[in-house]
């Protein structure tokens, strides 16, 4: 008799389960190794600042807070090395918890100076891939960008330093890093442009753009590079040492022995014995301001010689405020000397001068300027004629002829010549117009203003002499300091101050004696 088949025990049945488990996690991590990405970050330091705990205090404990406060201002040059700090400090656990945010608030600006020649921008990836990868850059921020060039800018700086690239503050070969096959890293460079201009600190915002491929940007993916300017502020000093003034409108000037890229501002104050509303008369605030890009600047007085006796002298002495001068130093001429000379001692027109001012609502543009001998009042031809005419206008003869009637009884102008000198602007005559060329104009627009003084406004033929200068004579030139041709607005505006009829006051000379230069023989 056969007996029953005995069981097997002692099976490990657990072993089949451990099996499908192990199998389920394999393929598990296998299905997130499908979707997980490498992601590009850019390299920068790290430093935890004030400012950086200030808001870490907002997320996390005290105790922790004050781990991460021993930290403070230490710089890190990677974010190994940061991490390797937190967590010794914080343990495994809150090293967990805060470490990217502590990571994230550290992110230190990039400092450069201008003579650097270059700032080194490097990206990274958590991992090397199988092609060559191209990150994008994007460029913003106060620093001016030049030409993407490689021609003009290598891993050694400027390939030249033309002066037409002064205008900018870097330039780029490229705006991508090529991360070859392979690698975790790659680099370019911006070539900084150490001109000579005085600037404030500016910045570059450095950001990856969207990256192709099967890569993800990383959590740092903006760098601020920061440069700071390495020259000194320019010196302003006065461009005039001592110099005589009179009745009038005069300026103070200041200059700088070289353009700077910010507005520079020049405190005065006002010394001497002329006093302030009694000689004197601050046209514009107490302060030179020289805006960028000028060489100087300038403000305006009104000089007073109201009752002042016969060749009174006062002193009006301008200084710079030293201590408060803003974006520039004060230079070897410090301080201007300012004789104001009594009115006296000038040609009288006081009489036209006083006449202006009360009626300065009809007759602002017209413009009394005195020498020791003369009074020379010029009327703007925008105010006489029409455009390439020498008939006075209807509208303002008037308002000219109670002008000319006035000051011809003023007693200080009694018994002086007075001549009248045509002048015209430098734009030739329409071939239709009237008169052929300026020098028909100039004289054709005296001789009317001639003629009118005299049959309307009771005027001494015998005092009056009339010519015509052309564009020979201009007040404004029309070229620049540099010789170059004034353009646009600033010519439109010189065009405009030429054009004008001079009346000029003056004592009659004295008799001579004439003679024959060939006696007739007897």
């Amino acid at each position: 008799m056969l007996g029953k088949k005995k069981k097997k025990t002692g099976e490990v049945r657990w072993l089949i389960t451990f099996a499908d488990l192990i199998t389920l996690l394999f393929c598990f991590f296998v299905y997130l190794s499908l979707f997980s990405k490498p992601a590009v970050n850019l390299d920068t330091q790290f430093k935890i600042t004030e400012n950086a705990l200030r808001i870490l205090g907002e997320v996390m404990p005290l105790s922790v807070l004050s781990s991460v406060q021993t930290l403070k201002d230490q710089k890190f040059s990677s974010e190994a090395l940061l991490v390797e700090q937190i967590e010794k400090l914080l343990g495994d656990k809150n090293a967990a918890e805060f470490k990217n945010q502590i990571i994230l608030e550290s992110v230190s600006d990039m400092m450069v100076q201008e003579s650097d020649r270059i700032a080194k921008i490097r990206v990274h990836l958590s991992e090397p891939l199988l092609e060559d990868l191209e990150v994008p850059l994007f460029f913003a921020g106060s620093a001016r960008k030049g030409p993407v060039n490689p021609a003009l800018c290598n891993e050694k700086g400027l390939t030249q330093q033309q002066d037409a690239l002064n205008r900018f503050d870097y330039l780029l070969p490229n705006e991508s890093i090529i991360i070859p096959e392979g690698e975790k890293s790659g680099s370019t460079y911006l070539c900084l442009v150490d001109d000579q201009l005085y600037e404030s600190t500016e910045s570059i915002l450095v950001q990856i753009g969207n990256v192709r491929g099967n890569v993800d940007r990383g959590a740092i993916i903006s760098q601020n590079v920061v440069i700071e300017d390495n020259e000194l502020p320019p010196e302003a000093e006065f461009s005039l040492k001592r110099r005589e003034i009179y009745e009038g409108r005069v300026s103070i000037t200041a200059k700088m022995n070289r353009i700077s890229g910010l507005k520079s501002e020049i405190p005065l104050r006002f010394l001497g014995s002329a006093k302030e509303g009694v000689d004197f008369r601050l046209i514009d605030p107490p302060k030179i301001t020289i805006f960028p890009f000028i060489e100087k600047g300038s403000i305006l007085l009104d000089i007073i010689q109201e009752d002042v006796p016969l060749y009174a002298t006062r002193t009006l002495i301008v200084e710079m405020e030293e201590n408060q001068l803003r974006n520039v130093q004060a230079g070897s001429l410090r301080r201007q000397v300012n004789t104001i000379i009594g009115a006296l001692e000038m040609k009288d027109c006081s009489g036209i001068n006083r006449f202006l001012r009360e009626n300065r609502d009809v007759f602002a543009s017209f413009e009394l300027n005195a020498s020791k001998s003369r009074c020379i009042l010029s009327l703007p031809s925008d105010f006489l004629f029409e455009s390439g005419s020498a008939d006075l206008k209807q509208k303002h003869l008037e308002n000219l002829g109670r002008f000319l009637r006035e000051i011809r009884t003023r007693y200080e102008l009694e018994g002086d010549v007075i001549r009248v000198e045509g002048h015209t602007d430098d734009v030739p005559m329409g071939k239709k117009l009237k008169y052929s060329n300026n020098w028909e104009l100039s004289v054709a627009r005296a001789t009317n203003v001639g003629v009118f003084m005299i049959e309307k406004n009771g005027y001494d033929p015998d005092l009056i002499s009339i010519t015509g200068h052309a564009d020979t004579r201009p007040r404004v030139s029309y070229t620049s300091e540099t010789g170059q041709r004034k353009l646009g607005k600033v010519l439109k505006e010189a065009r405009k101050a030429n054009r004008r009829v001079d009346l000029i006051f003056a004592r009659p000379a004295a008799s001579e004696q004439i003679r024959r230069f060939f006696p007739e023989q007897e």
